[in-house]
């Protein structure tokens, strides 16, 4: 099986004039139509991601030593 993905909405009557063209090829074919949701969540950044996941770090922490120059 060949599958095609029509990746925008057409119209009926170019879909049947397409389906029409596919069937004088000798081509079987037959339309078949999906709802595609993509619900991803966007994750939260975390320190007990990769890196930093097996020591003892807070976030709130690090701001302050980033911010304690000594100029």
């Amino acid at each position: 099986m060949t599958e095609i993905i029509l990746k925008n909405n057409i119209d009926k009557s170019k879909m049947d004039a397409l389906l029409a063209f596919l069937k004088t090829w000798g081509v079987d074919a037959e339309l078949r139509t999906t709802n595609v949701h993509t619900n991803k969540k966007a994750a939260e950044f975390t320190l007990s991601t990769g890196l930093w996941k097996d020591y003892t770090v807070s976030a709130d922490n690090l701001r302050k030593q980033a911010w304690q120059r000594n100029v």
